[in-house]
């Protein structure tokens, strides 16, 4: 017997699903011009924050259909490894065709059941998706699992939290993902060893970035 979360799961994989083949026409394209540059200032202010150099492994997580993809590996380069990851079957359709490269990795997957290796990866962004995690706990819980040690975790949107929010409670089929508020978001990440470096929350822009720390085992003294 469903439960109401697994309803709520499978109307927001349906919603993901239905609008993949024309997620980047609805968010990301300039009606005036017909570019796909909609947001262009938006990426170079988060990109300059990233913290991404040649050969990096990366996990972006939530990738839709791979807006990010060009960014990433522009800087990473041919010999860092980019795994796009998604819960939406569809979405991954969509982003290989168009990304063709041979370092991308494409893996469909609930992020809490990301099939990667302990410390694979430096840098985990979740851009614009972190609302949509079914299990936010968990969701972190794993992604810190695949990151080094010193490795970067990002969280951002091209919104404030409000915004965010108050998008989604618009929309039936994500109108239960809300973003965190900053005290909650700090609790989430420091529980797994993420400490957060720089915080970001502001109208039309958001972004955390914390960094995964080694934690003293049990016993242990400074």
């Amino acid at each position: 017997m469903n439960t109401i979360k697994d309803e709520i799961y499978e109307t927001r994989k349906k919603f993901f699903n239905d609008h993949a083949e024309k997620w980047r026409d609805m968010w990301y394209k300039d009606q005036t011009t017909g570019r796909y540059d909609k947001h262009i200032k938006d990426f170079e202010r988060l990109f300059s924050l990233l913290p991404l150099k040649p050969g990096d492994c990366v996990l972006d997580v939530g990738c839709g259909t791979g807006i990010l993809v060009p960014h990433i590996l522009e800087r990473i380069t041919a010999t860092g490894t980019l795994y796009e990851l998604d819960f939406a079957d569809k979405m991954i359709e969509a982003n290989k065709i168009l990304n063709k490269e041979d370092n991308i990795r494409f893996i469909i997957s609930d992020v809490e059941s990301t099939p990667l290796n302990d410390a694979s990866c430096d840098v985990v962004i979740c851009f614009s998706c972190f609302p949509h995690f079914h299990d936010k706990e968990k969701a972190v819980k794993t992604l810190s699992r695949i990151l080094k040690k010193q490795g970067a975790f990002i969280v951002s949107h091209f919104e404030s939290s409000e915004g965010i929010n108050k998008h989604h409670e618009s929309c039936h089929a994500v109108m239960h993902d809300h973003l965190p508020d900053k005290a909650s978001m700090l609790v989430l990440l420091q529980a797994e060893s993420l400490d957060v470096d720089y915080f970001i929350d502001e109208p039309g822009f958001y972004y955390i970035s914390a960094k995964k720390v080694a934690r003293p085992e049990h016993g242990e003294h400074d």
